[in-house]
């Protein structure tokens, strides 16, 4: 969006002037109603609706080109009826406020402030539709900690984005963020005094996971696992409450020239067409319950052991199973339970055909060979190397041939 544009959209939204309640609350992305009752994301969140609103917008490459759904519409319009605070935030390699304006509208009939309050609605969409990045990559923790500073206490933050973050303190251009601990993270930029401060405030998540060109797709369970991290910090960041809002997928290309680093997703362990080392990873099919040798979905680890163990369930390769933990509670706990995960995946493959005298197991817990330091400075957990020491590692051996 050009600069001329945009003052011409903040100086009419800067120039309306109500007073009025948010009516009702539901959950669906069609369009907001003309007056009457209004929508907005369910389970009682934002908990005071009609207080300062701040957007915090994904205008960059890589995420889907932000529109406000009907929930998010809801919230400017109660801002709008109430006199509140809109404000947007720019999500880019160096976040920014991209406006901030007071809305009040002056009328002397109730027709004529819904009007009013519809046109400073579509005028917020506006700008959220038009925003464009500044800076390279994303800072998406950066942007919610500068809407932190921005929101006060009683208002509420919408993050539009995908949420893959390519910069700052939680960025997935480590692709083991898709496999960290959510609780190990907060705790980790919580240790660092990295958290944003959103103490008071209501935070809704809109898209999370929606990606467009050139960023890959993300499957279900990819866009969980992102979900569920940024829930995981926004309340770990003080935020009275959170709310989700889903929008549907389009990958259309966002047009600009400022870049963002694509994302690599992780891949799926290869066939054991060949000796040599495979690690099953707790993210991936082959994931376990917490502090729990279960698998935590076991139709799919199944499916994915067939796949792997097929290719030599007639041959004398010999596998040795070896289960890894983080550095987290006692050695001789985290040895047990890694060996009861080890044996768990033998278990699989003796039903899939592999017979028991070709396996070997043993659980090396936060120690052996495969285990990278994942404790920084003071004792801290890094939750990237925790989520690769997170793991059932098979060795194949040719040797018996």
């Amino acid at each position: 969006m050009t600069n001329h544009h945009t003052n011409r959209v903040l100086a009419g939204l800067l120039a309306l002037t109500t007073a009025a309640v948010l009516t009702a609350c539901s959950q669906n992305n069609g369009g907001t109603p003309a007056g009457g009752e209004t929508t907005g994301p369910a389970g009682g969140c934002p908990a005071s609706p009609g207080q300062a609103l701040t957007l915090v917008v994904g205008a960059r490459m890589g995420s889907q080109r932000p529109s406000l759904p009907s929930e998010v519409k809801a919230l400017v319009q109660t801002t709008a009826e109430q006199g509140g605070r809109v404000q947007v935030v720019r999500v880019d390699g160096q976040p920014t406020v991209a406006l901030s304006a007071d809305v009040k509208v002056d009328a002397q009939n109730d027709a004529r402030k819904q009007k009013k309050v519809a046109e400073a609605v579509e005028k917020v969409a506006s700008v959220v539709t038009q925003l464009e990045p500044k800076k390279a990559e994303a800072d998406v923790l950066g942007a919610l900690a500068e809407a932190g500073r921005v929101t006060p206490s009683g208002g509420t933050i919408v993050l539009i984005d995908s949420g893959l973050s390519t910069a700052g303190a939680l960025s997935y251009q480590d692709n083991r963020m898709f496999s960290v601990v959510p609780a190990d993270m907060a705790a980790y930029l919580k240790n660092g005094n990295l958290l944003p401060d959103l103490t008071g405030k209501s935070v809704v998540l809109v898209g999370l996971g929606g990606t467009a060109e050139p960023q890959a797709p993300l499957d279900e369970n990819l866009r969980g696992k992102v979900a569920e991290l940024w829930r995981t910090v926004v309340t770990a960041a003080g935020a009275g409450c959170t709310a989700e809002v889903q929008v549907a997928s389009r990958r259309d290309a966002f047009d600009t020239t400022v870049p963002v680093t694509p994302v690599k997703l992780p891949e799926p362990p290869p066939p054991f067409k060949e000796c040599g080392t495979t690690v099953l990873s707790d993210s991936g099919a082959v994931g376990f319950v917490p502090d729990q040798a279960e698998f935590r979905d076991p139709a799919a680890a199944e499916r994915t052991v067939r796949d792997l163990a097929t290719p030599v369930a007639g041959g004398n390769e010999k596998f040795t199973l070896i289960g890894n933990t983080a550095t987290v509670g006692p050695e001789a706990g985290l040895k047990e339970l890694s060996k009861r995960r080890a044996e768990k995946v033998k278990e699989l493959l003796v039903r899939l055909g592999i017979t028991a005298d070709r396996v070997t197991t043993r659980g090396d817990g936060a120690s052996g060979p495969h285990h990278v330091q994942d404790l920084g400075a003071g004792g801290v957990l890094l939750p990237g190397p925790a989520a690769q020491n997170r793991s059932v590692v098979v060795e194949l051996s040719c040797s018996a041939r």
